[in-house]
């Protein structure tokens, strides 16, 4: 699945509202942005409560994701009663939860009827999850856009609001690798040790080669306390490191072969490519970069070729093509 951490989708201006004081409740009342009077329009309230205590929880995170049209989700808190109010919701169908640090409710399902009142109690405990049913249509621009509030959270500090949207965009996707990963990362700054591990074995569920999940397994195992499974955890992302590395050694040898039986048949252009694609596949791989060198004289790029060139001796200074490699700088620095 590609990253989405570069995407600003219309969800990150309410995220940023949520972690702002100055966007929170007033009297426990929020007023639906776009809202009109005159429209249909309902309203959510209810209240939140620890599962243990059964007291209030105050700045809690309500989160309405509707589940009718491809409207955004809307996101405000409790206030210091724990209770909530959100007037001039459009009438439809929404999935709504609630969440504080790793503390998070069940989801549920509320209909908004037109000037009518839906009121839901929420009781936060660990370790929930979200239920199946949230998924609608356009459930992949909803992915997004949870996602991508979730970084927005991570990247402002706000760790549990984070967790909220990754698990929410899970609910959606329960292969969105990146979504439990980054859950995983967040449960780590609240120090929610088994949340984290749970959220990294997700990760490792749908991809079981992650190499960031088994360093983020292993550095929330060392700081719970188990060294031995901690050990265990680093050992096998280094092997998976290593085990990568070869492999992308081996398809950037190949690249290359390919990209000098271009050369050779004087279609230094595609050529060219092979070289670049073999440098992208292992970084490291000397060769690459020499054979980059040679094909961007060729095609009469004698900067980028100086740099190819300058870069390939830099990695491997024995190499058998260092010697070349050197009289090819001299001469382009003339």
């Amino acid at each position: 699945m590609p990253s989405r951490v570069g995407r600003r989708p219309r969800l990150l201006h309410r995220v940023r509202c949520v972690l702002s004081v100055t966007c929170l409740a007033v009297a426990g009342l929020v007023l639906a942005p776009g809202a009109g009077a005159g429209q249909p329009a309902g309203t959510l309230r209810g209240a939140v409560l620890d599962e243990e205590s059964r007291t209030a929880v105050a700045g809690a995170l309500i989160v309405l994701l509707p589940l009718d049209d491809d409207r955004a989700s809307t996101e405000f808190e409790t206030g210091s009663d724990g209770r909530f109010a959100r007037s001039e919701v459009a009438p439809g169908l929404y999935a709504v939860t609630a969440a504080l640090g790793g503390q998070r409710s069940e989801v549920y399902r509320v209909r908004i009827r037109d000037r009518q009142t839906a009121e839901v109690r929420f009781v936060l405990g660990p370790g929930r999850g979200v239920t199946p049913w949230i998924i609608a249509n356009r459930a992949r621009d909803r992915l997004d856009e949870l996602f991508a509030a979730g970084v927005e959270a991570n990247r402002a500090g706000a760790y549990g609001a984070a967790v909220t949207y990754f698990v929410l965009a899970a609910g959606l996707d329960p292969n969105c690798l990146e979504c439990h990963y980054n859950a995983g990362v967040a449960y780590t700054a609240l120090a929610h040790w088994s949340d984290a591990e749970r959220a990294f074995g997700d990760a490792l569920a749908v991809r079981p080669d992650y190499t960031a999940a088994y360093f983020g397994l292993a550095n929330v195992l060392t700081r719970a306390g188990r060294p031995e499974e901690a050990a265990a955890a680093r050992d096998e992302a280094t092997r998976l490191t290593l085990a990568a590395l070869e492999e992308g050694r081996r398809e950037a040898a190949a690249s290359v072969d390919r990209g000098v039986l271009l050369l050779d048949a004087g279609n230094a252009g595609e050529a060219r490519q092979r070289f670049e694609e073999a440098a992208d596949q292992s970084p490291g791989y000397a060769p690459a970069y020499y054979w980059l060198g040679v094909a961007l004289t060729e095609v009469g790029q004698p900067g980028p070729a100086l740099t190819a060139l300058r870069h390939a001796v830099s990695l491997d200074r024995n190499g058998e093509h260092v010697a070349d490699a050197r009289s090819r700088i001299a001469e382009l620095e003339r």
